[in-house]
């Protein structure tokens, strides 16, 4: 496990959200035809467009949104294993908190009732055994 990984889990969650919110919208693929028609009043051709929204390309692009959304669960899935497998329960919170929700240093301190420089250093102290 490296600290590179462990930091992307933030945003995994965060691209889960959005890509299972596209999913559970309807399709908003427009397609634009264009065509042809005679004008009654006049008898004369012109051209007119039709927008509206398109079925074609979704159930591909579902798919691929689908495909993602599972692989980046599964990576959350990791990395919440590996999060649970942390012995000390305190370090546990610490780097939910830092990793997971992204507080910073200082708000853990301030959440958990310890001084920054503790915080800092059980980090450091966690990334050191994991090598």
């Amino acid at each position: 496990m490296t600290k590179k990984r462990l930091k992307k889990m933030r945003s995994l969650i965060s691209e889960a959200r959005h890509l299972q919110e596209m999913l559970d919208q309807p399709a908003k693929t427009t397609e634009y035809v264009g065509d042809t028609a005679k004008d009654y009043r006049t008898g004369k051709p012109h051209s007119i467009t039709i927008t509206g929204h398109g079925q074609q390309d979704y159930p591909e692009l579902k798919e691929r949104y689908y495909q993602n959304l599972r692989q980046i669960q599964q990576e959350i899935a990791f990395l919440e294993g590996f999060l649970d497998q942390v012995e000390d329960p305190q370090t546990r919170d610490i780097l939910r908190l830092y990793y997971v929700n992204g507080l910073t240093q200082e708000q853990i301190a301030e959440e958990l009732g310890y001084d920054s420089r503790t915080i800092r250093r059980k980090i450091k102290i966690f990334w050191e055994n994991v090598r």
